[in-house]
């Protein structure tokens, strides 16, 4: 396991960057220890704004992106301490999903987890781009995912019609469903 720290406008110290990946390794490489050392990267975002630390994490797990993102007062250690916290409540819902996921349906093969890149602006309006292999899964999953992710929709291909889908959080709480059609 390899943890990538990212600083953005935050002064964090080597030495409290190094007790950060210390904590890390010491909560997480449990979770990795049958994988190869570089097979997986747990990225962390530091922001620093007026004093308050913002802390995000993200992680491929089991073929999904979990991720969480935690504020702190003066300093970040507690924020990471949190994140790990929820990290792990994540990792259990998602393998106890597809335990119970895999009892029901015969075994698919595991696919690569998606792949997030950058892009420069391409318009104006543009500020960010995201790419991944959207990978065809049903509604169920492509909710599961969207809550992981902590994203208020989700677009996939969705696998009982094969249409390109979009999962969304509703303002009652509930979820919709958008499909494409004409593809």
């Amino acid at each position: 396991m390899i943890v990538r720290f990212v600083m953005k406008d935050a002064h964090v110290p080597a030495a409290v960057q190094e007790t950060m990946n210390k904590r890390v390794h010491q909560r997480m490489d449990a979770y990795f220890k049958e994988e190869a050392e570089d097979a997986t990267v747990i990225t962390v975002r530091i922001t620093e704004q007026k004093n308050t630390y913002k802390v995000e994490m993200t992680m491929p797990y089991m073929g999904h992106t979990l991720r969480t993102e935690n504020q702190e007062r003066e300093i970040s250690l507690p924020a990471l301490d949190k994140g790990i916290d929820v990290l792990e409540r994540q990792m259990k819902k998602l393998r106890t999903r597809l335990g119970r996921d895999l009892r029901k349906k015969p075994p698919v093969e595991a696919e690569a987890a998606p792949e997030i890149a950058d892009e420069e602006e391409a318009a104006e309006q543009v500020v960010r781009v995201k790419r991944y292999a959207a990978k065809p899964m049903s509604v169920e999953d492509a909710i599961l995912e969207m809550n992981l992710l902590g994203h208020s929709f989700y677009m996939f291909n969705n696998l009982e019609t094969g249409m390109v889908a979009t999962v969304y959080r509703r303002k009652d709480g509930g979820c919709g469903l958008i499909e494409l059609e004409g593809l």
